[in-house]
């Protein structure tokens, strides 16, 4: 008899990073299918939605401009405090989450089992982004202490058992959930475009969130010069702040193919009392990654009824029925994505019904609940395995 499932979700990036969505969407799932959960969060953290999420925040000045060393001894207080805590109220499980693989990852797991708990770590990218954060080694000890492991794809899982040695047996795919219910109404198309000084009567393409080079914005506006006096008149919205990345290059482009008057460059960090506006002003998202496990930006899309044209990677089809709920082009085709540009663009109609269907996916398939209901299993699984 496997007793009551209560869990520790220690997840210090919170609203430092847009994991607030995920980590509250993820709590409030558990908790509709009776599972207990307290998440452990950054001190800027704020839970999103309208349904109550038990906050803890035991990570302080883990994030800003101080030294790494200064940073880094505040994780590991934050950690053993958090730890601490979850013990006391008898936690059984501890979640964390894995961007990628470090001292700290290792240390976080080491901890967890001194505390007697069980560990189930989601896999976001299975290939770290950030430089310096590709050891095997610390990967295979991480792994090696996790009664369970969560990916959100298919080929997340293939990736996981084959380039780190992960035994099969223990990792489970679960879809990352939708911002349903997290995020505010989308602000109405005319109104967003007056308040980012839009034109209110030609397409607007939105390029949203972190500018980096796997994320393919030099295709996009390649495409977008392959396709001008081809369709109407058009703008492209650029809105993110760079991450390890040169904008210079993109300018180039822009410069190089006479986009200028087209693109419309809004190059920071988008706050998100603002996030709506921008949604709200765009006919299309488009998602051109060269490489990607899973898009909080596809699924925010969706959840917004922004229609989606994305790169065919394994991850993406995961998601989008190209033509179904999204649309889709051929990964790293600059002119296939020009094509496809010009018909999603051409068809309103379509765009409509493309809406309708991914917003439909997003309230059943990609529902916190149910999302919560497979982690239930997952952690039931994870207290009878034993290590």
């Amino acid at each position: 008899m496997i007793k009551k499932v209560s869990v520790a979700l220690i997840e210090p990036v919170g609203s430092h990073g847009g994991m607030d969505y995920y980590d509250s969407g993820l709590c409030a799932g558990l908790s509709a299918n009776n599972i207990d959960c307290i998440w452990y969060t950054c001190d800027i953290s704020q839970p999103r939605g309208i349904r109550p999420v038990l906050v803890l925040r035991s990570f302080n000045n883990i994030w800003g401009k101080d030294s790494a060393w200064k940073r880094g001894l505040r994780y590991i207080a934050g950690l053993f405090r958090s730890l601490k805590d979850a013990h006391k109220r008898h936690a059984n499980i501890v979640h964390f989450h894995f961007f990628h693989v470090g001292p700290l990852e290792v240390l976080s797991v080491i901890f967890a089992r001194l505390f007697a708990l069980k560990i189930v770590a989601t896999v976001h990218d299975v290939e770290a982004f950030k430089p310096g954060m590709k050891s095997k080694m610390l990967q295979q000890i991480a792994y090696g202490l996790c009664a369970r492991l969560v990916v959100h794809n298919k080929v997340s899982q293939d990736e996981l058992i084959a380039r780190c040695g992960v035994d099969e047996g223990i990792v489970r795919v679960i879809p990352h959930g939708s911002y349903l219910g997290l995020i505010p109404a989308v602000m109405e198309q005319r109104l967003a475009r007056e308040k980012l000084s839009l034109p209110i009567d030609e397409n607007i393409l939105l390029f949203f969130g972190q500018i980096k080079e796997v994320k393919g914005l030099d295709l996009l506006i390649n495409a977008l010069a392959l396709v001008k006096g081809r369709i109407g008149p058009t703008k492209l919205v650029i809105a993110g702040k760079i991450w390890k990345d040169d904008f210079a290059n993109y300018q180039n482009l822009i410069d190089e193919n006479k986009l200028a008057d087209v693109v419309k460059l809004h190059i920071r960090y988008i706050p998100d009392n603002e996030i709506a506006t921008y949604y709200g002003a765009a006919d299309v998202v488009v998602l051109p990654y060269r490489k990607i496990y899973q898009s909080g930006v596809l699924l925010m899309a969706m959840s917004y009824g922004i229609p989606v044209l994305a790169s065919d990677l394994p991850g993406m089809r995961e998601v989008i029925t190209d033509g179904v709920n999204g649309f889709m082009f051929r990964s790293g085709d600059a002119h296939d994505l020009a094509d496809r540009l010009i018909e999603v663009l051409s068809d309103a109609k379509g765009r409509e019904r493309v809406k309708d269907f991914a917003l439909k996916d997003m309230s059943l398939r990609f529902s916190w609940d149910a999302i919560g209901a497979q982690l239930a299993d997952v952690y039931r699984e994870a207290l009878v395995k034993s290590k």
